[in-house]
């Protein structure tokens, strides 16, 4: 949140490590999402930021990839303007549906690989479900749909629903789009529950050694989740970035680079 001011930062950082983007994009089928598409060639390469951030945290991972060959695209996920998103609640479909369109104007019939950080590992999760393009996945500590159990989401509740009125002072713009995200947890992991990524496709899954979650049993939990997950398919692979904290994009640029460029190669091979 570099555009923020000092305190402003201050006040928020706890609410918004894991939430929803403060950058500017529009995200509804009245807003479609604004993509930053660069470079040519296939696949193409779409980053998705994690709550929280924005599409700059990718700013120094997206030009080596973009140097290989590839198209990239990055985005800002949401936005602090009033839209209809909001008006009938939160639901993570409708991120996914945003973005499915928007790349649907964007790829044609190209090839997709989806690199994804945090919370937008569910976003990636929906779209690898229902469009054949995506061809390959690399999660960034993301999200998976197996992780998100009851105990993760009492967590979140728990730690973040006593700082909404925090929040609503000092922001109220934001509240209404960070806010109804997080109420809409138990929702999002009930559509999470069925949810399936398809066991033929390539994934690369980077787990960070230290996790956004605070509570060791929850992390043990969405540990054994992403262990469960990679082993159930000869295409998956795991990587453990020892030394790394959730923000794997910027502690340890390397992995995030290198397992870019191996799932590019594949995905080239098929």
């Amino acid at each position: 949140m570099p555009h923020l001011q000092p305190i402003f930062t201050r006040l928020l950082s706890a609410v918004l490590a894991i939430f929803l983007s403060t950058a500017g994009a529009k995200a509804t089928q009245f807003y479609p999402l604004s993509l930053d598409v660069k470079g040519e060639g296939q696949p193409v390469v779409v980053f998705i930021h994690g709550n929280g951030s924005n599409a700059s945290a990718w700013s120094n991972i997206e030009p080596q990839i973009r140097s290989i060959g590839v198209q990239t695209a990055v985005y800002d996920r949401v936005i602090l303007d009033p839209h209809p998103m909001w008006e009938a609640g939160y639901a993570v479909e409708h991120e996914a549906k945003d973005l499915i369109a928007a790349l649907s104007n964007l790829t044609k019939s190209a090839p997709i690989i989806l690199v994804t950080h945090s919370y937008g590992g569910y976003i990636a999760s929906l779209l690898a479900e229902e469009l054949e393009q995506v061809q390959g996945l690399v999660f960034v500590d993301a999200g998976i749909p197996q992780d998100m159990s009851a105990e993760l989401v009492n967590f979140v509740l728990a730690e973040y629903t006593p700082r909404f009125e925090v929040l609503e002072k000092a922001a109220p713009e934001l509240a209404k789009t960070v806010i109804p995200v997080i109420k809409a947890y138990p929702a999002t992991a009930q559509r999470m529950g069925s949810v399936a990524i398809p066991q033929h496709l390539p994934v690369i899954d980077i787990v960070a050694e230290t996790s956004w979650v605070k509570d060791a049993k929850v992390v043990a939990q969405m540990r054994k989740a992403h262990a469960d997950f990679t082993a159930t398919s000869s295409n998956r692979t795991s990587i453990f970035t020892k030394g790394s904290g959730h923000n794997v994009m910027q502690d340890k640029p390397e992995y995030v680079i290198e397992a870019i460029k191996r799932m590019v190669e594949q995905v080239r091979g098929k």
